[in-house]
């Protein structure tokens, strides 16, 4: 309950009334467990940490792939990771735009280490010769950014288009051209003549 409401409204927005009402708890009971509406928000988002975990886990079988290989199936775990919780994405999203505390917070305990090791990925795809000298930070960021846009505006989708980005086969289409529009654009003309090449 509590995710899903900073999720959607964001921090400042969300009272513990509020969650309290949605989880149909009282708000004494809440305060009992959460000293504040930071620490349930803390907790809330430590939730999120074994998504995190999951993802470096199966990341971690394809240690020895080229860097470009690994990005690639880190950005489809990405997607998959942010299709099941919506929350994290918008999450980021709102406290990337507003830095400062909660910023520095999530960094230090749940996307940092993540976005780093991608960055890295990115340096040695561009050391590799497979991706264009473009800030390493700015290309990972690009990469999620474009990743959640569709998952973060599916209502949108569905009022503007009255069509469901929801459906197994829009998933699928959306997962493959993320995958190849972001990296169609990164990629050098070596990177992509291997890859129009491979068997």
């Amino acid at each position: 309950m509590a995710l899903d409401q900073f999720s959607r409204l964001g921090f400042e927005r969300v009272t513990l009334a509020g969650i309290a009402e949605a989880a149909k708890v009282s708000q004494p009971a809440l305060h009992y467990h959460f000293q504040d509406k930071l620490q349930l928000w803390r907790s809330a988002m430590l939730d999120l940490g074994a998504v995190i975990a999951e993802e470096e886990r199966l990341l971690e079988v394809a240690r020895d792939a080229p860097a470009i290989t690994q990005l690639r199936m880190a950005m489809r775990l990405f997607l998959q990771i942010s299709r099941k919780h919506p929350a994290l994405g918008r999450i980021v999203a709102l406290e990337g735009m507003a830095g400062g505390e909660r910023l520095e917070w999530l960094d230090r305990h749940l996307i940092g280490p993540r976005n780093r090791r991608m960055a890295k990925l990115v340096r040695q795809a561009i050391a590799d010769g497979d991706i264009k000298p473009y800030p390493p930070e700015q290309v990972v960021i690009t990469l999620e950014t474009g990743a959640v846009g569709v998952i973060n505006m599916t209502p949108l989708i569905r009022v503007t288009f009255a069509t469901d980005p929801e459906t197994p086969a829009a998933r699928a289409a959306h997962d493959d051209m993320v995958l190849d529009a972001l990296f169609g654009g990164f990629l050098t003309d070596k990177a992509r003549n291997a890859r129009e090449n491979a068997p």
